[in-house]
């Protein structure tokens, strides 16, 4: 890419930043845990269908049934 390609300024200095967007601690180590012990995350849910561009399609009852159902039914100790 030649020099004069290449854009002036950072993401953050043009307003593209995550920080514009970030969540707050609480909220961010609240989904850390839910990732470490595989619970469902439904606002996790909601930020990838307002980043992708589409409504959400299923309501929090249906989306963690939803998980659950994909989980499987077998029994496991790990």
């Amino acid at each position: 890419m030649w020099r004069r390609d290449m854009s002036w300024g950072t993401e953050r200095e043009r307003g593209n930043g995550k920080g514009e967007r970030a969540l707050p601690f609480p909220a961010r180590i609240a989904r850390v845990v839910r990732r470490m012990i595989g619970a469902p995350d439904y606002e996790a849910y909601l930020d990838h269908c307002r980043t992708a561009g589409h409504p959400p399609t299923l309501g929090e009852r249906e989306y963690v049934a939803e998980f659950f159902a994909s989980k499987g039914d077998g029994v496991r100790c790990c």
